[in-house]
């Protein structure tokens, strides 16, 4: 079905449009626009999701098990030959730092025993000891932000969501036994003035509830398909039903007089003269959805922001995402082309403690869990 576009006409011999019609008709240049870009984000996100899990999480995949064939490398070079002690303390570091970041992030627990050979302390005990810190500083945050306390059984940190949940519902106790205990107020009673202005408003919400129902009858009406003999012209209908229900189930204005446009319900000429009275409604309603099309751009983008750990201030874009993960797999690539170098150099004793000479040890704040860790080079 071609799209119909929406809008008002100036036509020759007839005064300018009215305030009224000029925002009607920005309102749904605008409309259109924010949809096309929430289109665009949820193309997009879907291509980028697919291609993440096709593409991008593969090459990690033959990275973490490049990583881990290094870790075991290492290790028995480091087991067959003579270091300086200085070697030794690097290679140690080396192990055991890949060693934590693959077992921690890609539960890689086959590694526990080559990082207990190398470190003073079992990994397991330190994994819990770690949770047992970072269960106590969120604890405290929680109860700080939140003005309550949390017992362990309330609070899981590996279950960020179960825990907000429940924190939810014991402030909402806490609420409801407040405002038991507190006494009752009497309302006040409503001026005159106050009752009118709800009256009015409720007044124009319900005309511009009719105003879109309007137009969903009279659409219903021409498309009912039980009403329609010739098959395909039934299944047309049905599928434009299909439309026309989802659209007014979301009061999509825009859509329901782009549809009633397509079926010829309407045509220039009474776009052009729609009385002022169901101009301010049809406005009214395209205002909100205006708010809530930029509203629903806004978490997506936020929601991508999230995903991809961009700043809120960095310029994003659908195709600046696109950009971002082919960049993400060139990285990968790159490291896994290097590593594979590496370990073929590694494999000479000779090569290996020329490297060393010129690796440094990172300084104590490095943290593995929030930085990236040096690849080989």
């Amino acid at each position: 079905m071609p799209h119909k576009v929406v809008h008002i006409k100036t036509v020759a011999a007839q005064a300018p449009l009215s305030p009224a019609q000029k925002k009607f008709n920005t309102l749904i240049k605008k409309i259109d626009a924010q949809k096309q870009v929430l289109r665009e984000w949820q193309e997009t996100f879907a291509q980028c999701r697919q291609d993440a899990v096709e593409k991008l999480e593969p090459l990690r995949k033959t990275l973490h098990e490049h990583q881990a064939d290094m870790v075991l490398l290492l290790d028995q070079q480091f087991t067959s030959h003579k270091f300086t002690p200085n070697q030794k303390d690097k290679l140690t570091h080396l192990i055991t730092e890949t060693c934590d970041e693959l077992i921690t992030l890609n539960q890689r627990d086959d590694l526990k025993a080559i990082f207990n050979k190398y470190s003073d302390d079992d990994f397991d005990t330190l994994d819990q000891e770690s949770d047992e810190m970072a269960l106590e500083m969120m604890k405290a945050m929680f109860e700080q932000e939140f003005g309550t306390t949390l017992d362990d059984v309330e609070f899981d940190i590996k279950d960020p969501q179960g825990t907000a949940e429940r924190l939810a519902e014991k402030l909402k106790q806490q609420q409801e036994q407040a405002e038991q205990a507190a006494p009752k107020r009497p309302q006040p009673k409503k001026s005159a003035k106050q009752l009118a202005k709800e009256a009015k408003a409720a007044e124009e919400a319900a005309n511009v509830s009719k105003s879109i129902q309007a137009v969903y009858r009279q659409l219903t009406s021409a498309l009912h398909p039980d009403r329609e003999q010739d098959p395909v012209e039934r299944e047309r209908k049905t599928e434009l039903m299909q439309q026309v229900t989802v659209a007014y189930g979301s009061k999509d204005l825009l859509k329901l007089l782009e549809l009633q446009l397509a079926v010829e319900q309407i045509d220039q000429s009474k776009l052009n003269n729609i009385n002022a009275e169901r101009l301010k409604h049809y406005n009214k309603i395209l205002s909100d959805q205006l708010r809530e099309l930029q509203e629903e751009v806004f978490l997506k983008e936020s929601e991508i922001r999230e995903m991809i750990n961009a700043s809120p201030f960095e310029p994003l874009s659908p195709k600046r995402m696109i950009g971002l993960l082919k960049q993400d797999m060139r990285t990968v690539q790159d490291m896994i082309a290097r590593i594979q170098r590496d370990m073929r150099a590694f494999r000479d004793v000779k090569q290996l403690k020329a490297w060393l000479k010129g690796y440094r040890i990172p300084e104590p704040d490095f943290d593995p869990f929030f930085g990236d860790f040096p690849p080989f080079r």
